[in-house]
């Protein structure tokens, strides 16, 4: 019983393969060049996506505050829970730095 089941198995393989033989070159391409593109859409959107993730970083302005400490205690002496996170993206309490200014104008 079981042999008839794998010989009857095997001939319904090889009829389908015989069937679906002149048509392996078109399948193959169309696979081999799918998997090119969706690799390479993965690839530039997570380069756009990372760009987007690095331009809103740069938007966090506790770097030139004045209210920033150079401590990992206490980052701001105004809003600790916030500083230095997109959530201080807009902060009212943004105080220029001086000497962070002139850093900047003579960098560039």
């Amino acid at each position: 019983m079981i042999d008839q089941v794998l010989r009857l198995s095997f001939v319904l393989l090889a009829r389908f393969i015989i069937w679906i033989r002149p048509f392996l070159p078109a399948v193959c391409f169309v696979a081999a060049w799918s998997t090119v593109v969706l690799t390479l859409w993965n690839m530039f959107s997570g380069i756009r996506q990372g760009v987007q993730k690095v331009k809103q970083l740069h938007k966090i302005p506790c770097a030139g505050c004045d209210y920033a400490t150079n401590s990992h205690y206490l980052k701001c002496s105004l809003h600790p829970s916030t500083a230095f996170s997109e959530d201080a993206i807009g902060c009212q309490d943004m105080e220029p730095r001086d000497n962070y200014r002139d850093h900047q104008l003579t960098l560039g």
